[in-house]
């Protein structure tokens, strides 16, 4: 037990490791890391070169080609405009694959939860937003201890409450945290509701000693999935006018407003092209997923503006019947949160969950026979949570492995 306890410990050590990404390639950094499984006898990197199809299965596998163009797509778009963009860690819980994502241009990273963000740091990702409010005496005092790592680590509050527990413990840590005021959009979850409520809370953390007013974070998820170019277009810059005006509220109060914190994936070419907004929060273009795919783009019906890189592959191990075959890919693979993942190849091909370890195909004249063996990759329907179920990346390039990623925030919710 000792041996794998260590085991664990020296996989997710190698996440520090991926810190060359800052100065390397995303394949010169991928060959640093070589995380041994707990299970005896399997090593992970002895797939590294082997054909994909060798991979233990269920297998979240990552497209470099698709992955790397998607990255620099990104990258290109927020250049081109002048906004900066602080990709939203949750999609990947990696330091590694943030690593990638700073050198190629980003500002930082977000993080969904402390937890998160405590992997981050430790992985040397010292820029980090925390985009959930920080609440309770044992969670900030975890804060704090990650802050003295880290100085340009940042906080989101909505109440005058969590400023005065957050000023508190600053000032005993003997510490300065730089703190957001969280602007509520329109996704009706946390954040103030008016501009005059944002300024209020701005002052209250200016007036603190031990904080930093470093502006606002005004999220509006629930413009991502809007179905139609247009009509998310109207959604997103209805909700980027309660942003720039609750930044307005502030300025106005005679505060500078540094950051202004919006949008995602689904707004990505909308919201860089709003004046006051200075970063965006991206998360799924990495990798994208079902739900995605069907919200169009401004110049057609699918939203292809960053590929597919993410998918599921799973073994075929039972075909009981002439129209059922059965994968060793269940709810513990593949997220359902947003529906059901497809088949890549999904002619003739119906899925749904068989329980946590398996998953149905019903075949409906399908373009191929299966047996026993073969394989089935699937899209997931929701990438960060599929993302979440699984230990590695495994990191493919023309059908062959190059490298294994460890996903060493996976399970940090907390």
């Amino acid at each position: 037990m000792q041996d794998a306890q260590r085991s664990r410990r020296e996989f997710l050590g190698q996440t520090a490791l991926g810190l060359a990404a800052l100065g390397l390639s995303a394949r010169a950094a991928a060959a640093e890391v070589r995380p041994v499984s707990e299970v005896s006898g399997m090593r992970y990197d002895d797939y590294v070169g082997l054909p994909v199809t060798e991979v233990p299965t269920p297998a979240l596998l990552v497209d470099l080609d698709i992955f790397e163009r998607n990255i620099a797509l990104m990258a290109n778009v927020c250049r081109q405009r002048g906004t900066a963009y602080r990709p939203h860690g949750k999609a990947h819980k990696s330091p590694l694959v943030g690593a990638m994502q700073l050198k190629a241009g980003a500002i930082g990273l977000c993080a969904g939860k402390l937890g998160e963000a405590e992997v981050f740091v430790d992985g040397g990702i010292t820029d980090v937003l925390i985009t959930t409010e920080v609440v309770g005496r044992r969670k900030i005092q975890r804060l704090m201890r990650l802050a003295k790592t880290s100085n340009a680590l940042k906080v989101v509050v909505d109440n005058e409450q969590n400023v005065a527990e957050l000023a508190g413990a600053a000032k005993d840590a003997g510490l300065r945290l730089t703190v957001l005021v969280d602007v509520n959009v329109g996704q009706n979850r946390t954040g103030v509701e008016t501009a005059a409520e944002a300024a209020a809370l701005a002052r209250a953390i200016a007036r603190a000693p031990s904080l930093r007013f470093g502006g606002v974070q005004a999220y509006g998820g629930h413009n991502m999935h809007v179905v139609g170019f247009e009509n998310r277009k109207r959604a997103s810059l209805l909700a980027l006018e309660r942003a720039v005006a609750a930044r307005k509220a502030i300025e106005e109060s005679g505060l500078p407003v540094e950051i202004l914190s919006v949008g995602g994936t689904g707004t990505y070419n909308i919201d860089t092209s709003v004046t006051g907004v200075t970063e965006i929060q991206p998360g799924s273009y990495i990798f994208m997923d079902l739900q995605y795919r069907g919200i169009g783009s401004d110049t057609s019906d699918t939203f292809s503006d960053f590929g597919n890189s993410l998918s599921v592959m799973t073994t075929i191990i039972s075909r009981p019947t002439k129209g059922r075959a059965v994968t060793d890919g269940g709810h513990k693979a593949l997220s359902s949160d947003a529906g059901l993942a497809a088949p890549k190849d999904g002619r003739g091909l119906q899925f749904q969950p068989g329980g946590d370890e398996h998953g149905i195909l019903l075949l409906k004249d399908p373009s191929r026979d299966f047996k026993v063996g073969d394989q089935v990759e699937f899209i997931p329907s929701h990438c960060d949570t599929t993302v979440n179920l699984h230990e590695v990346f495994w990191a493919t390039r023309k059908g062959a492995v190059e490298a294994v990623w460890p996903i060493a925030a996976r399970g940090r919710t907390d």
